[in-house]
């Protein structure tokens, strides 16, 4: 009997060989591809990363500068890479006054109707600055002035003490006045003025530093910050870095991380403290590694902003 045998259908070698040319192809473009996509990625976030830094750096130091007073010496030190200021953390206003004893207290932080005449970004300390607007004896605003002291104790009163925020100051009602929101009661030197009013303004200052500063911990470069008050222990505080990687210090109009420039109210450069009217800001940061944007050569990343800086008050 004849028997017929079905062929069975396959691949030949050759057609194997193809497929795993072709399929070696493609998986060649699609590694290739994604380590594109990577680079890419990498870049973007070190790009995004560095402005970031940048940016913090350049809108950090304006909310200190505008406030500056030059003809109050509120400024201690200018140099290109640096800037030592007598800086607000601080206002209130007065509630009682008593020239004789050399203190005042504040209003309370919070009031039960939800207006805010305290603020501050920390409490008050022993040998911090205050400025306390005083309206002089006349009813003109000739004899107007702030006028400076030194904190040399701090209380809490709570309730409805005279030594603190009574209501009958009419600046807080009796459900202000709990114990956990207290009234700060201030010794100063010198002494507030005789003509302190109930209700005027107070200041609170804190000097403070900004700089171009190399961190000894990984040699790079940041605007690092630190304060000081007259008598603590150590009188300043060790510098912090707060923004960075900057580029590395060099000389004025190159390629500082940090650089400050003073010009007076003409727009001529000053080295003149009380002759300073504004301020100008540039940042330079520079990535940590190299980016590829463009799928060439990698190559540093730098970038600038430069912040032009107003001072309110010139007098």
């Amino acid at each position: 009997m004849l028997t017929l045998r079905r062929s069975r259908a396959g691949f030949t070698l050759v057609e194997i060989l193809v497929v795993l040319v072709l399929m070696g192809i493609f998986a060649a473009a699609m590694v290739k591809l994604l380590l594109r996509q990577q680079r890419f990625y990498n870049s973007t976030n070190e790009l995004i990363q560095t402005r970031q830094q940048i940016r913090q750096a350049a809108f950090m130091l304006p909310s200190d500068l505008r406030g500056v007073s030059r003809l109050g010496g509120d400024i201690a030190v200018m140099t290109d890479s640096s800037i030592e200021i007598r800086s607000v953390f601080g206002t209130s206003v007065v509630c009682m006054v008593n020239a004789a004893g050399a203190w005042i207290s504040t209003v309370p932080v919070q009031s039960a109707k939800g207006s805010a005449m305290t603020n501050w970004k920390l409490a008050p300390a022993v040998n911090d600055s205050v400025a306390i607007y005083d309206d002089g004896a006349s009813m003109g605003v000739l004899d107007d002035s702030w006028r400076l002291s030194r904190i040399t104790a701090v209380s809490l009163v709570t309730g409805d003490n005279v030594t603190g925020c009574p209501s009958s100051s009419k600046l807080v009602q009796l459900a202000d006045l709990t114990a956990s929101n207290p009234s700060y009661h201030l010794t100063l030197t010198p002494a507030p003025a005789a003509t302190t009013l109930q209700g005027a303004s107070i200041r609170f200052y804190r000097r403070v530093h900004y700089s171009l500063w190399k961190w000894p911990t990984d040699g790079k470069w940041y605007l690092a910050f630190y304060d000081c008050v007259f008598n603590r222990v150590p009188v300043c505080t060790t510098p912090q870095p707060i923004a960075g990687p900057l580029r590395p210090y060099a000389s004025p109009g190159t390629t500082s991380g940090l650089e400050f420039t003073y010009y007076d109210s003409t727009g001529a450069v000053t080295a003149t403290k009380t002759l300073v009217a504004r301020v100008s800001v540039v940042v330079r940061g520079q990535g940590q590694t190299n980016i590829n944007l463009t799928g060439e050569a990698a190559i540093p990343l730098r970038d600038s902003m430069r912040v032009e800086v107003g001072l309110r008050n010139r007098n």
